[in-house]
Formats: structure tokens, C-alpha cells, sequence
């Protein structure tokens, strides 16, 4: 009978363990602006960083560079970390460089940028993944 509320806290730990997802989608848009859908899985980290708009465009030719727009509306800074996957037509991944979790800061009432351009010409679909600091998942 114990053993049961021992694995319904554990549950909730990893519950709160998770990190939130921003996808292209259908919210938004316009010339240069996709649109976005976010998956959120914790929604403490949510209220820290609200994706407010994302951008689009070709570099080099033909690598996909994309811009998110990052907005915390608390009343003291906030730490984060955040890394952009990038996957092929047929949605399966394409690594490369930068895919390491990137540690960032946001101040009260402050909009940053988080950014990425594809690993090759073959990235044409990207995955935001922004994780909670104080509780990061086991890498």
C-alpha cells in the first residue's frame, strides 16, 4: 500500500521533467513567417518563455535558417536551456552541429532571439526544444 504513493511522486517528478516544443504550424504566419505550434509538456516553463513569433528564410542558397522570438513576461530573470533539431522531408533527423542544449538567460518583460541554420540542405523541418534549468532531463 505505501509502494503506490512512492510511484505516483516519482510519476510527478518526471512529469515535471520535460521539456516544451515549438513546430511550424498553423498559428500565425505570413511571407517569411511559418506560423507555429507549441507542445507544451510543462507548464511552469511555459510561463517563463512564451514563443511569440517565428521567421523563416534561405541562406546560402539552400540551407533553412530559422528565427524564434522568445518573451518571459515574469518580474525577475530567468534561466533556460534550448536546442533546434532539424529533420529531413520524410521527417527523419538530420544531425549536425549545434544540436547541444545552449544554456540562456531572459530578463523580466524582455523578447530574445533563438536562432539556427539547417546542418545540410536535406534539414527542411525544425524542432525548438526549450528545457527548465532547474530541472533538466537526463541527456
Amino acid at each position: 500500500m505505501r509502494i503506490a504513493p512512492l510511484i505516483l511522486a516519482a510519476l510527478a517528478l518526471v512529469a515535471c521533467n520535460t521539456s516544451n516544443t515549438v513546430v511550424p504550424g498553423t498559428v500565425g504566419g505570413g511571407p517569411g513567417q511559418p506560423g507555429f505550434q507549441q507542445v507544451v509538456t510543462n507548464g511552469w516553463l511555459n510561463s517563463k518563455t512564451n514563443v511569440t513569433d517565428v521567421r523563416e528564410d534561405v541562406v546560402s542558397g539552400d540551407m533553412k535558417r530559422v528565427q524564434v522570438s522568445v518573451y518571459s513576461d515574469q518580474l525577475t530573470s530567468q534561466n533556460f536551456s534550448y536546442r533546434f533539431e532539424w529533420f529531413d522531408a520524410s521527417g527523419m533527423r538530420v544531425q549536425g552541429a549545434g544540436e547541444a542544449w545552449q544554456s540562456r538567460q531572459i530578463k523580466p518583460k524582455e523578447t530574445i532571439q533563438l536562432g539556427s541554420v539547417a546542418p545540410s540542405p536535406r534539414a527542411t523541418q525544425w524542432q525548438l526544444k526549450l528545457l527548465d534549468t532547474n530541472h533538466p532531463l537526463n541527456q
